[in-house]
């Protein structure tokens, strides 16, 4: 079980990848004083550098959370069931009665 949940924060955190780009891109823009244009690349000087091509390309690849917003819904209501069906079959353990005979805190010879 441990894996498949290692898996699923690994999935969750592609499905969110997306959405992180795109919002990194606006504030990129946004600090830089830029324009963001789905269209085309607008000119962007960062530090004496023009990066308008590479906040165009992660606005274009935020453009994937159209897809993986619903793999992600998907993604969460299936390890919530699975979690809940876990916990449901997992045997309970059965407390001993506490007697003399199986008692660890007995003194020795009593």
């Amino acid at each position: 079980m441990r894996m498949f949940r290692l898996l699923v924060v690994l999935l969750i955190f592609l499905c969110l990848l997306p959405p992180l780009t795109l919002a990194a891109a606006g504030l990129i823009a946004g600090q830089a004083g830029c324009q963001l244009d789905p269209d085309a690349p607008v000119p962007c000087q960062i530090l004496g550098g023009d990066y308008g091509d590479v906040i165009y390309t992660l606005t274009h690849f935020g453009w994937y959370t159209v897809e993986t917003l619903p793999i992600l819904v998907a993604l969460l209501v299936t390890w919530i069931l699975l979690e809940i069906v876990r916990s449901i079959m997992l045997p309970r353990k059965q407390s001993a009665s506490q007697t003399p005979a199986n008692s660890r805190n007995r003194v020795r010879g009593s």
